[in-house]
């Protein structure tokens, strides 16, 4: 019988600051600003988040759902909510490895900035890429969309199937807009362009992140408090290597969130909680029909 009861959800980034802070109390915001000011700091990075140059403007934006998610976490655990296992979506793979204790804080928020070498090397390039989210259609809809307008994969993938009826798709910025308006015109619900220029977990991202992956390499792992999933190949990762592997194949492979939490339900898992601040994971996962629940922040 597994020990698995309750899993904590890690979520990717892409949420803006602002939205975070509205669902916290007044001590927890203290809390971020404080974790941010110091966070910021150290990189050098304006806490007036629209002051900062256009790269480092985004990252500071994706550090601020990092630092959101410790402050979560930190509740949960003062609660006396007690993960037996974790996950994480995309960069919520950074989060869970600095919250479970495998990497420190300062290291989780340095990979964050090395997204910042990507950008470099794409806008060098002049490749135009991005990601969009289609609600309301299957991984096997949005395939069969691909196959039927003769979409090239090396052009457009379903870069994570997050439920039934929630896909992200990645690849090459015209072809992701096509995509998205064909799956319009199919019947989704809705369609959502991230437009951030980078095509994450579609293979034609990995040229672009040498400096990424080898930072993701360089940096020192201890063994997690708590064991992770992984979203790739649903392992039990206990060790700081299966950590540091994790998050060097992250952004460069798709992942199917729903099946690696179907994976944690056969494992016995009942309860699983949102570690984002709007219930962000929670949206795009308990759609499915699944035995256990999903707690978000402003329920616990």
């Amino acid at each position: 019988m597994s020990n698995f009861k309750r899993a904590f959800l890690f979520n990717g980034i892409g949420t803006k600051p602002e939205k975070l802070l509205r669902a916290m109390t007044p001590a927890m915001v203290e809390k971020y600003r404080s974790y941010q000011h110091d966070g910021f700091v150290r990189l050098g990075l304006s806490e007036n988040i629209s002051e900062n140059a256009s790269m480092d403007k985004i990252a500071a934006e994706w550090l601020s759902s990092l630092i959101s998610d410790r402050v979560i976490f930190e509740y949960y655990i003062e609660k006396g909510i007690i993960p037996d296992i974790g996950m994480g979506h995309s960069s919520g793979i950074v989060s869970v490895s600095a919250c479970f204790g495998s990497v420190s804080h300062e290291f989780a928020h340095e990979i964050i900035m090395m997204n910042r070498a990507t950008m470099r090397s794409l806008e060098k390039s002049g490749e135009k890429q991005d990601m969009g989210t289609i609600i309301g259609l299957s991984i096997d809809d949005v395939n069969e969309l691909i196959a039927e307008n003769n979409f090239s994969t090396d052009d457009v993938i379903v870069g994570s199937a997050n439920s039934r009826i929630c896909t992200m798709i990645s690849g090459k910025e015209e072809t992701v807009e096509q995509l998205l308006l064909a799956a319009q015109e199919a019947g989704a619900i809705k369609v959502i362009p991230f437009r951030i220029g980078l095509a994450y977990h579609h293979p034609m991202i990995r040229k672009h992140s040498d400096e990424y992956v080898q930072f993701c390499g360089g940096g020192e792992y201890h063994d997690p408090k708590y064991p992770v999933l992984s979203i790739f190949d649903q392992r039990i990762m206990t060790t700081g290597a299966d950590l540091m592997l994790e998050n060097q194949i992250n952004i460069l492979n798709p992942i199917r969130w729903d099946i690696a939490l179907k994976h944690l339900e056969e494992m016995g898992v009942t309860e699983f909680f949102d570690v984002s601040a709007n219930g962000a994971v929670g949206k795009f996962s308990r759609i499915n029909k699944r035995k256990g629940r999903i707690y978000t922040f402003d329920e616990v």
